[in-house]
């Protein structure tokens, strides 16, 4: 953990001091676990008062909060401020450079400066290692490969040939790039499998989550483009491709050929068929399904099974939980209607 002064932390976020400016920040904190000398954040009045009774020293506030018993650091954006102050605290430890002796590295692989080289990783034939590029140990990198600057692998990676992965990527254990896209063709008797000979590209500024699987293409590439986040346990299929600064949620799956708009959110476990294709700026919400052909627009906010405007899927969510009282009018009422047509029949 390194120490800031609040007077140092607010022209790192671009923030005003209210109060005392040379105290010394000794912590990053929740409010609820929030100790003295720890900095937290208030994003909304309710966080604030929650803010105030805490043991923590500083409070990054929105700028209308003017006033406190604490120092404030007043931000457009308390929370993206409080994300700048946790990298400055607390910087990413990156492995020292160098080649462990137990790295086994093929033939003509260029490695950039500062490269580091973790315990039992496999480097294969013509991989191109960018500078300060960091594999972890048992990762496994493909033949032809390439590597940009500074990017992050940490252990059991595993990048198949032909993978091309921009400048400041962070790939997470487990995760696998460039395995076969599941193309198959049935010729009568059995599954013939399609080769699949494309490759994958990940773009700069790009996190991908733990065992996290992503395709090679059938031809050409699978795309994930700049500044995409990716969490664990997601599936993006052959051809696919993820628009710029994309958010795809946990146990998203996505398959072959879709296109994903830039600027969208594919909320936990959403699924997409194959072939669709979603604008920008889409937000799908969790537990959804996008049907092939069911293209959704930019800017829409969709969700339900399928997919339908949101406002529309919760009114249908809605009805749905009043479904047991209707079943039981309908049933009333049809008891009355027997009971009224019986007395007609008599009175006939």
């Amino acid at each position: 953990m390194r120490t800031f002064t609040v007077e140092e932390m607010a022209r790192q976020v671009g923030g005003t001091v209210v109060g005392e400016g040379s105290t010394v920040i000794t912590g990053a904190a929740s409010i609820e676990t929030a100790r003295e000398g720890d900095i937290v954040f208030a994003q909304t009045p309710h966080h604030f008062a929650q803010a105030e009774k805490s043991s923590g020293s500083c409070i990054l506030v929105p700028r209308d909060i003017r006033e406190s018993g604490k120092i404030l650091i007043q931000v457009e954006n308390p929370r993206l401020a409080f994300s700048t102050i946790l990298a400055l605290c607390y910087p990413p430890e990156r492995p020292d450079p160098g080649v462990h002796p137990s790295a086994v590295l093929g033939r003509d692989v260029r490695l950039g400066g500062d490269v580091s080289i973790g315990p039992y990783a496999v480097i294969g034939n013509a991989v191109e290692l960018g500078d300060r590029a960091a594999i972890g140990p048992g990762c496994v990198i493909g033949d032809r490969t390439v590597i940009g600057r500074e990017t992050l692998l940490y252990a059991h990676v595993t990048l198949y040939p032909n993978c091309r992965i921009g400048e400041r990527v962070t790939i997470h254990s487990g995760a696998v790039v460039g395995s076969d896209g599941f193309g198959y063709v049935w010729d009568g008797t059995r599954h013939v499998k399609i080769p699949q000979v494309g490759d994958v590209v990940i773009d700069d500024d790009v996190e991908i989550g733990a065992n996290t699987c992503i395709d090679r293409a059938t031809l050409g590439s699978t795309m994930i483009s700049r500044g995409v986040k990716i969490d664990n346990l997601v599936q993006v299929a052959h051809n696919v491709t993820v628009g710029q600064h994309t958010v795809l949620v946990a146990q998203v799956g996505i398959a072959g050929s879709s296109k994903i708009g830039a600027g969208s959110v594919l909320a936990g476990q959403v699924g997409v068929c194959d072939h669709v294709i979603i604008g920008d700026g889409v937000v799908v919400g969790a537990k959804s399904l996008v049907f092939a052909g069911k293209h959704v627009r930019a800017g829409e906010v969709v969700m339900g099974y399928p997919t339908r405007p949101m406002r529309k899927a919760k009114e249908q969510l809605a009805a749905l939980a009043k479904l047991p009282e209707l079943i039981s009018e309908v049933a009333e009422l049809r008891r009355a209607i027997a009971e009224v047509r019986a007395q007609l029949s008599l009175a006939s």
